[in-house]
C-alpha cells in the first residue's frame, strides 16, 4: 500500500500539469485561476494520502484521494481533443459533486451510516453521470459548449448521436438549476441533521461538514443564478469558492489527525492505571479522560448471574438510546459517546484490560455483599414479623386465658361467700394471686419478644413506656414525633432497650439519657449513662445481637465507653424521607 500512495502522489504532478496546460491554453484561463483551481486538487490529495498512511482504518483518505484525482480529470473536459474531452466531460461532474459529498458525509470513519445517506450518494454519482452522458449523446458541437470551453468548432462529443442545441440546454439547465440544487440542498440538511443528532463532542467533531456545507451551498445557489441570468462567475466568487474546496480537505486531515493523536492518550492510560487505585470508579475515570468523553460509562459481565453491573454491583442494562456499546469479551461493556472512534475505544478498553478485569472481580464482590445485607435485611425482617406475630398470639391468647382464669376463680369466691372453708380459700386466693403474676411476666415476656405500644404508637410512645418501666431514672431528652418505617423503629427501640438494660444490669448507672432523631438523612439513637464504662461492642452477646441487626439495614453501632467515664451507645440508621 505504500508503494501505492506514492505512485499516487507522483502521478499527480504531471497529471496537475496536464491539467494546468489545459486550462490556459485551451480554456484560456488566467494562470493565477489555473495554478489555484489544480492546488485545490493536489491538496485533497495531498491530505488523502496523509490521511490514508496515518489512519489507515478510516476510508476517508482513500476518498479525498478520489476526489482530488476526480478534480483532476475535470480539467480535461477544457480539452479540444475529442478522445479527451469526451470521457472526461462524461465524469467531470463526480469529483467536484457526488464524491465530495461523499468524503463529508462518511467522516470520519469512512463509511456512510445511515441508509438515507447511501441512497442521496448513490442518487449523486448517478446523476454526476447520467446528466453528462445525456448531454454528450445530444451535444451539437457546432453552438453546444457547457463551460465557456473557447472554440466550440475543436470540441466534439464522440458519442453524440442526436445533435440538439435545444435538448442540451435543457438539459443543462435542469442539471445545473433543478437536480445542483436539489442534492444541495439535501446534502446541507444532512449535515445540518447529523449535527443536530450529535452529542457536544461529536459537534465538535464534525466540524468539518459545516464548513463543507456552507461551501456547496453556496456553491449550489450561484450556479443556479448563473444558469438563470448566464453571467459569469464573478472573481471574488470564484476565490471564495477556492479558499472553501481547499479548507475542507485540510479540516478532515486535521480532524482525523486528531483522533490519531488521541491515541496518544491510550498509552498514558496504562501508566496512570498502574499509579491509581485499584477500583471500578478510577478506571471508568481514566478511560473518561483518555478518550475525552466525561459521560463515558462502564458495565460489568458477571457470568454467574448473566446481567451488566455498575462499579457498586448494581444490575445496569445496556443503553438503546443512541449510546455506543463496546463489549470487551466476558469482562465489561464501554458506553461512549457515539462519535468516538471504535478503534479508539477498543484500543483503550484493550490498555485496560486487567484494570477492567479487577474493577469487575470487585463490582462482583460488591453485587454479592448487596445479596448477602439484602439476605441478613429479610431474616431480620422476618425475624421482627415473627416477634410481633408471637406478641400477638401471647396477648391475644394465653394472656386473655389467664386473665379469664383468675376472673373466674374471683367469681368462684364471691359466689362461695362467708361459709367456704379456710383452707379453701386460701388455695383460691394463692391461685388467683399466682395468675396475675403470671399475667405480669407473660405481659412483660411479650413487651421484651415485640413491645405492642411500639406498633401502636411508635419509637416515641415505647421509648417513653421504656423508661416508665426502668427501676433507674430515664430521661427522653428528644424523640421524634412522626412515625418512621416498623423496620427502623424496631432497630431503634432495640438499641435503646438492650443499652438500657446494660446501663442497669452492668454500668451500675444512676441516671440514664436518651436522644433520638434524624440527622442528614440518617436516624440516630443515643443512649448515655453515667456508670462505671469500659464496656465493647463484641463484649456480649446482647451488643453483637444489635451490631448484626443494625448492620442489616445499612446502618452501623459504635460504644463509646472510657472506663469511669459512662458508657455511650450510638445507633445510625439510614432513613430518607
Amino acid at each position: 500500500m505504500r508503494a501505492l500512495r506514492v505512485a499516487l502522489a507522483v502521478a499527480a504532478i504531471p497529471f496537475g500539469l496536464l491539467g494546468y496546460h489545459i486550462l490556459v491554453h485551451d480554456l484560456h484561463s488566467s494562470p493565477l485561476n489555473a495554478v489555484a483551481s489544480v492546488v485545490v486538487a493536489w491538496t485533497f490529495i495531498g491530505a488523502g494520502l496523509i490521511a490514508w498512511s496515518r489512519r489507515p482504518e478510516s476510508r476517508v483518505g482513500i476518498l479525498m484521494t478520489f476526489v482530488g484525482y476526480a478534480l483532476l480529470e475535470r480539467k480535461l473536459q477544457y480539452s479540444h481533443n475529442s478522445y479527451v474531452f469526451t470521457p472526461a466531460f462524461a465524469f467531470g461532474e463526480v469529483g467536484l459533486g457526488a464524491a465530495l459529498a461523499h468524503v463529508v458525509l462518511a467522516y470520519p470513519s469512512g463509511r456512510l451510516t445511515t441508509r438515507v445517506e447511501r441512497w442521496f450518494v448513490a442518487a449523486a454519482y448517478t446523476a454526476a453521470v447520467v446528466f453528462p452522458l445525456a448531454m454528450l449523446l445530444v451535444w451539437d458541437y457546432p453552438s453546444s459548449c457547457a463551460y465557456d470551453c473557447g472554440d466550440p468548432f475543436r470540441q466534439r462529443s464522440l458519442i453524440s448521436v442526436a445533435p440538439s442545441e435545444t435538448a442540451f440546454n435543457a438539459l443543462h439547465d435542469v442539471f445545473r438549476i433543478g437536480v445542483y440544487g436539489v442534492f444541495a440542498a439535501v446534502f446541507i440538511a444532512l449535515i445540518v441533521w447529523r449535527l443536530w443528532q450529535a452529542t457536544p463532542r461529536g459537534r465538535r467533531l464534525l466540524a468539518p461538514l459545516l464548513l463543507a456545507g456552507v461551501v456547496a451551498g453556496s456553491r449550489a445557489v450561484w450556479e443556479s443564478i448563473q444558469a438563470i441570468s448566464g453571467s459569469s462567475t464573478s472573481e471574488a466568487f470564484y476565490w471564495w469558492q477556492v479558499a472553501g474546496q481547499i479548507a475542507i480537505p485540510l479540516a478532515l486531515l486535521a480532524g482525523l489527525l486528531g483522533a490519531r493523536l488521541a491515541r496518544g492518550g491510550v498509552a498514558d492510560l496504562v501508566v496512570e492505571l498502574g499509579r491509581s487505585a485499584p477500583g471500578g470508579v478510577g478506571v471508568r475515570d481514566a478511560l473518561a479522560r483518555a478518550l475525552h468523553d466525561p459521560t463515558l460509562q462502564v458495565a460489568y459481565w458477571l457470568p454467574m448471574r448473566q446481567s451488566y453491573v455498575d462499579e457498586d454491583g448494581r444490575a445496569v442494562e445496556l443503553p438503546h438510546d443512541g449510546r455506543a456499546v463496546m463489549k470487551l469479551e466476558d469482562i465489561a461493556a464501554i458506553v461512549h459517546d457515539p462519535e468516538l472512534d471504535p478503534d479508539l475505544v477498543e484500543a483503550a478498553g484493550a490498555a485496560a484490560r486487567l484494570a477492567l478485569h479487577n474493577a469487575r472481580l470487585q463490582a462482583d464482590v460488591r453485587a454479592q455483599l448487596d445479596k448477602v445485607q439484602e439476605s441478613r435485611r429479610r431474616i431480620v425482617t422476618a425475624g421482627d414479623e415473627q416477634r410481633r406475630r408471637i406478641e400477638r398470639d401471647l396477648h391475644d391468647g394465653a394472656q386473655q386465658r389467664l386473665v379469664a382464669l383468675a376472673l373466674e376463680l374471683r367469681l368462684a369466691q364471691r359466689q362461695l361467700g362467708g361459709d367456704v372453708d379456710p383452707e379453701l380459700e386460701r388455695v383460691l386466693t394463692d391461685a388467683v394471686d399466682e395468675l396475675q403474676l403470671a399475667v405480669e411476666e407473660l405481659r412483660e415476656l411479650a413487651r421484651g419478644v415485640h413491645p405492642a405500644v411500639l406498633t401502636e404508637e411508635g419509637l416515641a410512645g415505647a421509648l417513653e413506656s421504656l423508661a416508665g418501666r426502668t427501676p433507674v431514672p430515664v430521661r427522653i431528652e428528644s424523640a421524634p414525633d412522626e412515625r418512621l418505617p416498623p423496620e427502623i423503629e424496631a432497630a431503634a427501640y432495640f438499641v435503646a432497650c438492650e443499652a438500657i438494660a446494660n446501663a442497669v444490669k452492668h454500668a451500675r448507672a444512676t441516671t440514664i439519657r436518651v436522644n433520638a432523631g434524624r440527622r442528614n438523612g440518617r436516624f440516630v439513637i443515643e443512649v448515655e449513662d453515667n456508670g462505671v464504662g469500659g464496656a465493647r461492642e463484641n463484649g456480649g452477646s446482647g451488643l453483637r445481637g444489635l451490631v448484626d441487626r443494625v448492620e442489616a439495614h445499612g446502618g452501623t453501632l459504635r460504644v463509646e465507653s472510657e472506663p469511669g467515664l459512662g458508657t455511650r451507645v450510638i445507633g445510625e440508621l439510614p432513613c430518607v424521607r
